[in-house]
């Protein structure tokens, strides 16, 4: 992966994309006003991420560009402002202060949601392994600007993480964090999702394990949570006897550690 800035950018958004070439220990390039062709055939790497002053940008010769947006989460946070519920939020019992881990943070959407309902005193951790996506949305995090400022605050306190869960959830403590939350890609996409089609390009596919499942059990002091399609199969397979369907697509799966229930 390459990272460079836009034809003319300011020296914050040239240290921006300096800082995290060196954080992920890929390479920074100077922009000269080359053109993105040019890059891929100097360069010989098809994952360029640009660092603008407006936005952070993926682009690939065989993928479709991706940008950083906060999707649905703008429209949830700020139903949440007004005094509105979240269905996620009330499956997972989200409590102020609490300390969530997001293990498939994708383009962070529901982690954006979750620091909304832990609020300042809690804190979200979104784990994400697949390189460009994190290096997209960890930037994206820290910069993006919404005409809201509650939730500018939300998307800066989220602590994203290059790592897969797997590894992750085994170097954490018994009951350490008290929401483990999953939301992998669907099995089977829901084809009208069109602003989720750049990300299936980039995302980790493979299905979730058991073994995940039980590690997420061990670390949970209140619920593991999956996120899929209200008819899938994976819930059953996974152990997820309790299920919250709703009439959307969407449904979530809990296993409630505090009282042995799932």
């Amino acid at each position: 992966m390459i990272i460079t800035t836009a034809d003319s950018s300011s020296e914050q958004s040239v240290e921006r994309a300096k800082k995290l070439a060196e954080e992920l220990q890929c390479r920074y390039v100077v922009r000269e006003r080359r053109s993105v062709a040019k890059l891929f055939r100097i360069y010989k790497d098809p994952d360029l991420i640009i660092v603008t002053d407006q936005e952070i940008r993926y682009v690939h010769p065989e993928k479709e560009a991706m940008h950083f947006h906060p999707s649905m989460s703008f429209v949830r946070v700020k139903r949440l402002l007004r005094g509105d519920s979240d269905p996620m939020l009330e499956v997972a019992r989200v409590q102020a202060g609490d300390t969530v881990l997001d293990c498939t943070a994708g383009l962070a959407s529901d982690s954006i949601v979750f620091s909304q309902g832990v609020g300042a005193t809690g804190q979200v951790i979104a784990l994400e392994s697949e390189v460009c996506l994190y290096a997209l949305v960890k930037e994206g995090l820290q910069t993006y600007q919404t005409d809201v400022p509650a939730m500018n605050e939300d998307m800066r306190r989220i602590q994203m993480k290059n790592v897969n869960h797997a590894t992750y959830l085994k170097t954490l403590p018994d009951r350490s964090v008290d929401i483990v939350f999953f939301d992998p890609m669907f099995r089977e996409p829901l084809m009208e999702s069109s602003s989720l089609s750049p990300l299936r390009g980039l995302a980790n596919h493979h299905a979730l394990d058991f073994n995940s499942i039980e590690e997420a059990k061990r670390v949970a002091r209140k619920t593991v949570v999956l996120k899929e399609q209200r008819d899938s199969s994976e819930f059953e397979r996974l152990g997820f006897s309790c299920v919250h369907r709703n009439p959307s697509k969407i449904a979530y799966g809990v296993i409630h550690i505090d009282n042995n229930e799932s």
